[in-house]
């Protein structure tokens, strides 16, 4: 394919780019000389010309002009603990990565996390949960306007999340340490503990050791004793957080522990065979 595109000068995170006919020019910021990389095959509307440091550049057949699609990944997560299940779900297409900052101490909101997982659950697993199959509204607060209204609403309509008493769902607010573990571990298995709130909270405080049993909501507190006890849980408090008899269960979950979270489930396949196998 031939290209009577001017040269055109575009500037991306890592330096300055010179695309023309055939060769992309680029300077990073670190070095003196120009370094020029051959143009990949054209193999869709918008192609990968180059990666370069942290950045992918396309070329964009139907605007015939260079395009920013992508980081290939995020320059705040070295050393910081769930670095390896970050790049884990961006290689799996759970996490975008449509800047260079994935800023993994940030709390996540309600939700994003439900995003996450329904994308983390649908690629380790073969019977996917629908996603854009009921356009009806689940909660009063959660229009079809909001950026995760898809995948909130898949989740309920396969019977795996609940809203608030009033009927919203609060998709905007921080998600609390409780919070995820009920929703992560009704994607691992179908039980939960029918005990009721007072011999549950008794549970967690004498035989699993917890100093702070009574800040956990009542709706929760079936989910986390199965979790952290049953047989059939899937351990997932203790995966994110280690061994501990502090819950802080009202504590916001951050990007980084959602992603630490998200990697594992009770019945997928490990991830690191998919990935392999892509």
């Amino acid at each position: 394919m031939e290209f009577t595109l001017m040269k055109i000068l575009i500037q991306i995170a890592q330096g300055f780019c010179l695309l023309s006919v055939s060769l992309l020019s680029c300077v990073p910021k670190t070095l003196s000389e120009t370094i020029s990389l051959p143009l990949s095959d054209v193999t869709s509307n918008q192609v990968i010309i180059s990666k370069l440091e942290n950045s992918v550049l396309g070329f964009d057949q139907s605007k015939q002009e260079p395009v920013l699609l992508a980081f290939n990944s995020f320059t705040d997560i070295d050393g910081v603990k769930g670095q390896t299940e970050i790049q884990q779900l961006v290689q799996l297409g759970v996490i975008e990565t449509n800047s260079s900052n994935f800023n993994p101490l940030d709390p996540i909101t309600r939700g994003q996390f439900v995003t996450w997982l329904v994308k983390a659950y649908n690629q380790l697993h073969d019977v996917p949960i629908p996603v854009g199959s009921n356009r009806e509204l689940a909660f009063s607060d959660l229009s079809v306007s909001h950026p995760d209204f898809n995948y909130i609403q898949a989740a309920y309509d396969a019977g795996y999340i609940v809203g608030f008493e009033d009927g919203t769902f609060q998709p905007n607010n921080p998600l609390t340490r409780e919070q995820m573990i009920a929703l992560k571990s009704q994607l691992d298995s179908s039980g939960s503990d029918s005990r009721n709130a007072d011999r549950l909270r008794h549970f967690a405080s004498r035989t699993m050791g917890y100093t702070d049993v009574e800040q956990m909501s009542d709706q929760y507190l079936k989910y986390l004793v199965f979790d952290a006890w049953n047989a059939a849980g899937s351990k997932n408090f203790v995966r994110v957080y280690g061994q501990t008899r502090i819950y802080s269960p009202k504590r916001p979950v951050t990007r980084a522990e959602a992603a630490i979270l998200l990697t594992k489930f009770r019945k997928g396949k490990p991830i690191e065979k998919v990935l392999e196998s892509r």
